[in-house]
């Protein structure tokens, strides 16, 4: 982030090239994306509803763990790729208040196509329209994006500064999106474990009487191994952006968020494989990385506020 910030791309050949790679995977990103959409939702209201309630005739609604763990690893996954797309976007030339509309456009529409999965859920499946439309939006947004950033650093003759107030807008958004992950954050540990010590012995032990089976290490590792790096990566941005905000805790909330998080995910092996006493590790462990995130989400939203 220091480099967007600072640095004069052109005159920085490595990183130069680096950031145009960045955009030309972005765009097959992009393109991926509408595959994705597709096979996973459609394009179509019948579609869609049937991802969600898979019957038109006799509807079922979608688990909620498998929905919350869906908005998990969507809430993780886009508040970085804005983060990143939006910081390099800043540098161009385009007018500070057109700019800014974008960001606005573009948060507001990828936080609409995520979060109304709850909405279709719990209130009605028509907000299904919503969501298919919210979607489009955003990637046009992303496209503009894209090519518009693509357009400027290949062929303006000099770099431009970050706008500071764009920045903090930039940040301001990254940290609803962290608020969004740690709700999506509880929402999953609810809907998978709950949060009582009984009901986490049971989610890694098994229980014969619910035919529950004890969680295997093959199916336990296949979600330790993406967790650990993805999470270190987290803790390293926030931890950033901590240090950016001026917070005199920044040093322990940055320990706190790669201990807590490295606990968190060693936890489950310790119940499964050691003793069912750890669980409560596993508890401690989770309340703690989720507390620095809200408070790291608060310092950063209100110590980024563009208007401030």
């Amino acid at each position: 982030m220091r480099f967007f910030i600072s640095a004069r791309l052109k005159d920085n050949k490595p990183l130069y090239y680096m950031v145009i790679l960045f955009l030309f995977i972005s765009l097959v990103f992009w393109f991926s994306s509408w595959l994705y959409f597709y096979s996973k939702y459609g394009f179509s209201y019948e579609t869609l509803y049937k991802y969600f309630f898979q019957d038109l005739e006799s509807p079922e609604r979608i688990s909620l763990a498998q929905l919350s763990e869906d908005l998990h690893i969507q809430t993780f996954l886009n508040a970085f790729y804005l983060l990143t797309i939006f910081a390099l976007f800043i540098l161009t030339s385009l007018p500070s208040s057109v700019k800014a509309f974008i960001l606005l456009l573009g948060f507001l529409s990828c936080a609409s196509y995520l979060y109304s999965d709850l909405l279709i859920l719990y209130l009605s499946p028509t907000f299904a329209y919503l969501k298919l439309f919210s979607f489009i939006v955003f990637q046009l947004i992303n496209l503009f994006v894209i090519l518009y950033t693509l357009l400027a650093l290949l062929t303006s003759g000099e770099d431009k500064y970050t706008d500071v107030n764009l920045l903090k807008l930039v940040i301001f958004f990254f940290s609803l999106f962290l608020i969004g992950f740690f709700f999506t954050n509880l929402l999953a540990f609810y809907s998978k474990m709950g949060f009582s010590l009984g009901s986490i012995k049971e989610y890694y032990l098994g229980n014969p009487e619910k035919f529950l089976e004890p969680k295997t290490f093959e199916g336990m590792f296949k979600v330790f191994y993406p967790h650990l790096i993805s999470m270190a990566v987290f803790s390293v941005a926030v931890g950033h952006f901590l240090i950016f905000a001026g917070s005199s805790l920044s040093v322990p909330l940055g320990i706190g968020l790669f201990l807590f998080s490295f606990l968190d995910n060693l936890s489950g092996f310790l119940i499964r494989f050691l003793h069912p006493e750890f669980v409560l590790l596993k508890l401690l462990s989770f309340v703690a990385l989720q507390s620095i995130i809200l408070y790291s989400a608060l310092l950063m939203l209100m110590r980024s506020k563009p208007w401030a």
